[in-house]
């Protein structure tokens, strides 16, 4: 990734952004992430684990989660906050908690939730909502056509203009006749 006062500029104007939207305070730290991933200009971290007070690899974005894709923690996935279908805090009769993410045409990826696991779902869901918001198109209103007048009024309207005398009689019936042969 270019580093330099171009980046920087951009990045400094990106966070403005990320701050106003952002459910979470993000930072404007570049932080390393884990399998040598990189920050995007427009990316910045709202989570770790250190925030949570555990010991897996975990970084939260303002794009996407990074995390464990099982309870081993072998393997990671970077998956795009927009991916997410939804987060889940499983809770076992036996053991620890563990925190579940449905994401579009993946397996789910799980990791452990040994403490502050409500947490963790809840601000992983927060920024979830937030990403996918983002990515909705804003529908304009479109104002109904107006309407015209259904014919009988119209053939009222052009009767009460004959009558005053703004529509002569030839005037009239050939207004008439064309409301008349409309559909």
């Amino acid at each position: 990734m270019a580093d330099g006062p171009d980046r920087e500029a951009k990045r400094q104007a990106n966070f403005a952004q990320a701050q106003k939207t952002s459910p979470l305070l993000p930072s404007i730290a570049d932080v390393p992430l884990p399998g040598g991933l990189e920050l995007g200009e427009d990316e910045f971290v709202v989570r770790t684990a250190k925030d949570w007070g555990v010991s897996i690899s975990l970084v939260l974005t303002t794009r996407r989660l990074i995390c464990p894709t099982d309870l081993t923690g072998r393997t990671e996935v970077s998956i795009p906050l927009t991916d997410v279908r939804d987060v889940q805090l499983r809770k076992h009769w036996v053991g620890f908690a563990t925190i579940v993410v449905n994401w579009t045409d993946q397996p789910p990826a799980s990791f452990p939730a040994h403490i502050n696991g409500a947490r963790m779902r809840a601000d992983i869901s927060a920024m979830v909502d937030a990403a996918q918001r983002a990515t909705i198109p804003k529908l304009a209103v479109v104002a109904p056509p107006a309407t015209m007048p259904d014919r009988y009024e119209r053939l009222r309207q052009i009767g009460e203009l004959r009558s005053s005398g703004v529509l002569s009689e030839a005037e009239f019936e050939q207004e008439k006749a064309r409301i008349l042969r409309e559909p």
